[in-house]
C-alpha cells in the first residue's frame, strides 16, 4: 500500500477511536441538564454525538477499503482474506467480550459497586448471560466488530453486487438508510446487519475495487466551503432534533446528510492539513485497537460513579467530560505498552496481531 494512504488510514483511525472515547464520556444522561438543554448540554452533545457521529461510517469505509485492497477477486483470495479476518476480528471479539463479561460479573459482588447495576448477571438465566456476553455484549463498543464480522462473511455477495450493478448497488444501499428500521434484523432489542455500516463498508469496497485515489487534491475553497456547510448542517441538526421525533423523515434526512458531509470534510481536511504540515506516524497510533477494546465499560462506570457524587454541577461535569477521555486513553495506552512488553503473545492475540 502507498505510504501516504497507509499513514492517512492509520492516523484517521486513531483519531476516530479517540472521538469514540469522547462519545462514551458523555455524562448528562438522565440529568435535568439534559432535559433543560443548557449550554453544557449543547457543548457535550456537539462533541459526543454530532462530531463523533461521522466516525462510524468512516470505520466501516476503511474496513471495506482494506479488505478489497490488493484483492485479485479470486475465490482463493476471498478464503484467505476471510480466514485472516477470523484471526483479527472473531478471536479478539470473543476474548474481549468474555473478559469484560467476567470483570463485570465479578465486581457486581462488591457492595459499594453493585448499586450501579440494574440487575446482577448471576441472577440471570444462562441464555441471557450468553446473550450479554457475545451477542449484545456488555463490552458494548464491540457492536461494531460484530457488524463487521457479518459484512466480512458476505463480501463475495458485496463484490457481485458491485460488479454487476456497479454504482447502482451503492444507490440501493443508500436508499435503505432512510427506512425507519436501521437494520435488516431486529432481534431481542438489538439491530443486526445495520444499513449504515453495510453501505459505508460497500463504499470502501467500491473505492478499492475501482482503484480510486483516496488522497484528495481540491482547491482551497472546496475545503473551506465543505467545513462551512458542515457547520451549518450541525446547527440545523440541533434545531431539527428539538423540533421533530427521531424517527421522523426530516430528522433521518438531516442526520444522514450531516453525517456524510462531516465524513467528507474530515476525510479531505486531513489531506489539506497534511499538504501544509505533514502528519507523522507515531507509536501511539499503533495502540488504537487496544484503546477501542479496553475503554468502554471502564469509562462508562467511572462516569456513573463520579456523576453520582458530583451531582448536577454543569461546569464540573463539563470539565470531567473533556478530561476523562484523555485520561482513559492514556491509561489504555499505558496498559497496552505493559502487556506488549511483558506478554507480547497475549497482546498479539488480544489485538488480532495489529
Amino acid at each position: 500500500m502507498d505510504q501516504a494512504v497507509s499513514n492517512k488510514i492509520r492516523i484517521l483511525s486513531f483519531f476516530s477511536i479517540f472521538m469514540v472515547v469522547v462519545c462514551h464520556a458523555y455524562n448528562l444522561t438522565g440529568l435535568s441538564i439534559e432535559t433543560n438543554r443548557n449550554v453544557a448540554y449543547y457543548i457535550e452533545y456537539l462533541f459526543a454525538l454530532e462530531l463523533s457521529n461521522i466516525f462510524i461510517p468512516m470505520f466501516f469505509f476503511i474496513s471495506g477499503y482494506l479488505f478489497f485492497k490488493n484483492h485479485d477477486l479470486t475465490v482463493s483470495t476471498f478464503k484467505r482474506k476471510i480466514r485472516n479476518r477470523f484471526k483479527s476480528l472473531v478471536i479478539p471479539y470473543v476474548l474481549w467480550c468474555a473478559l469484560w463479561f467476567l470483570i463485570v460479573y465479578a465486581i457486581q459482588f462488591i457492595p459499594i459497586l453493585s448499586g450501579f447495576f440494574e440487575q446482577p448477571l448471576h441472577q440471570m438465566p444462562a441464555w441471557r448471560q450468553a446473550w450479554l456476553a457475545f451477542v449484545d455484549p456488555i463490552n458494548y463498543t464491540f457492536w461494531f466488530i460484530r457488524e463487521l464480522i457479518f459484512y466480512i462473511w458476505i463480501t463475495p455477495f458485496i463484490y457481485l453486487g458491485i460488479r454487476y450493478l456497479k454504482f447502482f448497488f451503492l444507490v440501493f444501499l443508500f436508499a435503505l438508510l432512510f427506512l425507519k428500521q436501521p437494520s435488516l434484523f431486529f432481534i431481542n432489542k438489538i439491530y443486526l446487519f445495520q444499513f449504515l455500516g453495510l453501505f459505508s463498508f460497500s463504499c470502501g469496497a467500491y473505492t478499492s475495487i475501482s482503484k480510486f485515489n483516496i488522497i484528495s487534491n481540491f482547491k482551497n475553497s472546496t475545503y473551506i466551503y465543505s467545513l462551512l456547510f458542515w457547520a451549518v448542517l450541525i446547527i440545523c441538526n440541533f434545531y431539527v432534533r428539538d423540533a421533530y421525533a427521531e424517527g421522523y423523515w426530516v430528522s433521518i434526512l438531516c442526520k444522514r446528510i450531516t453525517m456524510f458531509v462531516g465524513f467528507f470534510t474530515v476525510w479531505t481536511w486531513y489531506d489539506f492539513i497534511n499538504s501544509k504540515y505533514e502528519f507523522r506516524n507515531k507509536q501511539l497510533y499503533g495502540y488504537r485497537f487496544f484503546i477501542y477494546a479496553a475503554h468502554g465499560v471502564a469509562l462508562t462506570y467511572f462516569t456513573k460513579i463520579y456523576v453520582k457524587y458530583i451531582g448536577e454541577n454543569d461546569l464540573i461535569l463539563l470539565i470531567f467530560f473533556f478530561v476523562s477521555p484523555i485520561l482513559a486513553t492514556l491509561v489504555c495506552v499505558g496498559f497496552a505498552k505493559l502487556l506488549h512488553k511483558q506478554v507480547p503473545k497475549v497482546y498479539s492475540v488480544l489485538t488480532g496481531s495489529r
